[in-house]
């Protein structure tokens, strides 16, 4: 069986990874000239993002034997508005993960799990693939190719600007910022590499450059922080949505391609690599991919919801969210159970949008 992975990401390497545990080796086309994001940054794994999985990163490592090391383990997540702070603590609320050409990234770490060749600065089209494989599997990070095959559906747009700053941090300590003056209907965030940098990363949905350029310009001035000379990094309209199937013929649609970006805070690493997983499987056992990958639409549905609240919310909101968040009840909730606090959420959202609406009668 001939198998073509297009994009060697977190998706495309963690198919590798499954389907040559299955004695199944592919050939991956990479457009880049080495594994990892285009810009070094730290991103997150929030447990209560993957609920009821209770720990994510041991989930897919026991289960799919992938052997994936954190860089640190969150013990403290503070979360700031404009005008209150809430701070939730525990054992294991996370993890952090460095992103790009770093050899300590997820994608590297897999990129050393498998032996299939990866041919680098690929400009191989898929229709080009067709006539030679019997499978392709889309891991190319972006919808471009579920545009063309016509199942794409953008729900909303991230802009992204960071940098890498030096200083004394705490590695099990993540930081978010949500105040509207600092960006726009999402957050600022910041993660360590060490305990002498860290990733700072201001996020709008939806923006444009000139907006990222001066929401990111008052996040180093309110916040005091000074850029590592070239690491600043930037990333525009990075499409977040969803597809109407993954699976067109002999093409399956894996991570962001496949709409595994949730569109609320933008998570998708563990979600990515599973939906390579999931590919890997199809193939294997000619299991109905969008079948497998069907637990994942619900836990969009929720988060969409989710972030279009989040776009009617301003700074008033946000510390009214955060004085909430400071009770114990909602702590509690959040940090210290197991419940599905999202979907409770989105369910909470949509009754409030349903009182909301005006009782029309008859005449």
């Amino acid at each position: 069986m001939k198998v073509a992975i297009l994009g060697a990401g977190l998706s495309g390497l963690s198919c590798a990874k499954h389907l040559e545990d299955n004695n199944i080796k592919p050939v991956i086309f990479e457009r880049r000239h080495r594994v990892g994001e285009r810009f070094p940054n730290m991103e997150a794994v929030m447990q209560l993002m993957h609920r009821p999985i209770i720990d994510p990163v041991v989930y897919v490592n026991k289960k799919y034997g992938l052997n994936l090391l954190p860089s640190g383990i969150t013990h403290s997540l503070e979360i700031y508005s404009p005008n209150y702070k809430a701070v939730f603590t525990g054992f294991n609320l996370g993890y952090t993960s460095i992103r790009g050409h770093d050899d300590r990234s997820w994608e590297c770490q897999l990129a050393r799990q498998i032996t299939a060749q990866i041919h680098y600065n690929s400009t191989v089209t898929w229709q080009e693939l067709e006539k030679d494989f019997d499978w392709i599997v889309v891991a190319t990070g972006d919808p471009a190719i579920s545009r063309e095959l016509g199942v794409w559906k953008t729900d909303t747009e991230a802009f992204l600007k960071g940098c890498i700053v030096k200083g004394k941090f705490d590695i099990g300590v993540a930081k978010i910022w949500l105040n509207n003056k600092l960006s726009k209907n999402c957050m600022v965030y910041s993660a360590p590499f060490s305990t002498s940098e860290a990733s700072y990363c201001t996020v709008a949905i939806p923006s444009s450059p000139e907006e990222l350029d001066k929401l990111w310009s008052r996040t180093v001035e309110e916040l005091n922080i000074e850029p590592v000379p070239k690491t600043e990094f930037k990333f525009e309209e990075y499409k977040m949505g969803r597809v109407k199937s993954r699976q067109v013929g002999k093409i399956l649609l894996t991570g962001a391609a496949g709409g595994f970006v949730e569109p609320f805070m933008g998570f998708g690493q563990i979600p990515s690599i599973l939906s390579g997983i999931y590919a890997a499987e199809s193939i294997i056992t000619g299991k109905d991919y969008n079948k497998m990958t069907a637990w994942f639409n619900k836990h969009y549905d929720n988060s969409l919801i989710l972030r279009e609240y989040a776009n009617t919310m301003d700074n008033d909101k946000f510390d009214k969210l955060i004085s909430l968040l400071n009770l114990p009840l909602f702590s509690n909730l959040a940090a210290n159970t197991n419940l599905p606090v999202l979907g409770i959420a989105a369910k909470a959202v949509q009754f409030m949008n349903f009182i909301k609406k005006p009782i029309t009668q008859k005449r």
